[in-house]
């Protein structure tokens, strides 16, 4: 493996565990030797692509602020969602979240929050499971077979994990979903948050993003479902229209 793929999965490791951790954690995740995996944090941190705490634990560096925002800036699919992702979040009152595929995990490119003091928060750019939630399903369902036979033996072990997690029932979610176009989900990835997502289509009829609604389980049932998937489906298909117009 080059230093360029292990830097790579150290920054995927911090983004993914959301808080700083420790040099141990780290190794665990690149199976390196403790002087390797000290001397790659540390060149990392000099760059500023890391940030090393006071106590000695390590979290994502400022300098990944700036190329996130400028790796947005390139984003048309950004772009063109702004308004309809407003107009959904007022007419529906949650959240509205637009995700991409990033090989086997899924970001947040764009958020347009719920006026509520409880709403669920998504942190853009953070890489988040393909294999819980409605977003990560959906774009999941239409992705690549090896990325989805990853994802169904991870399921499989999710365990305490994810415990709400499809699991062994993933497979059988997917083929619905690619049927339906439809994804939903009640605390797959964090308990007492719920999600119902469509697709979003480039001109060649490519599943390229996942338009998301999100909102506590308390005002967002698995009985409201139904409710919100015309309106949820309109907007992602005006979303693709002006994609591929664009």
């Amino acid at each position: 493996m080059s230093v360029l793929e292990k830097a790579s999965q150290l920054i995927d490791a911090l983004g993914i565990a959301g808080e700083p951790v420790s040099l141990a954690h780290v190794r665990s995740v690149l199976g390196t030797p403790k002087s390797s995996t000290h001397r790659l944090l540390s060149d990392l941190a000099a760059l500023g692509i890391v940030r090393r705490t006071d106590d000695g634990r390590y979290s994502l560096g400022p300098r990944l602020l700036y190329w996130g925002e400028a790796a947005a800036d390139t984003f048309d699919i950004r772009a063109v969602a702004e308004a309809p992702m407003r107009r959904l979040r007022d007419a529906l009152g949650e959240s509205v979240h637009l995700y991409v595929r990033d090989h086997d995990t899924r970001i947040c490119i764009a958020a347009v929050e719920a006026r509520h003091e409880l709403r669920p928060f998504i942190q853009l750019g953070r890489p988040l499971p393909l294999r819980a939630g409605a977003a990560g399903k959906l774009l999941l369902a239409f992705a690549e077979d090896d990325i989805q036979g990853a994802e169904l033996a991870r399921a499989a072990a999710d365990g305490k994990r994810l415990p709400n997690a499809p699991g062994a029932d993933l497979r059988d979610q997917l083929a619905s979903i690619r049927r339906e176009r439809w994804a939903t989900s009640v605390g797959e990835r964090e308990e007492g948050v719920s999600a119902a997502a469509s697709p979003i289509v480039d001109g060649r009829g490519r599943v390229v993003a996942a338009l998301c609604i999100s909102a506590p389980t308390a005002r967002l049932p698995e009985s409201r479902f139904s409710e919100l998937r015309p309106p949820l489906e309109e907007y992602a298909a005006e979303v693709s229209r002006l994609l591929q117009l664009g």
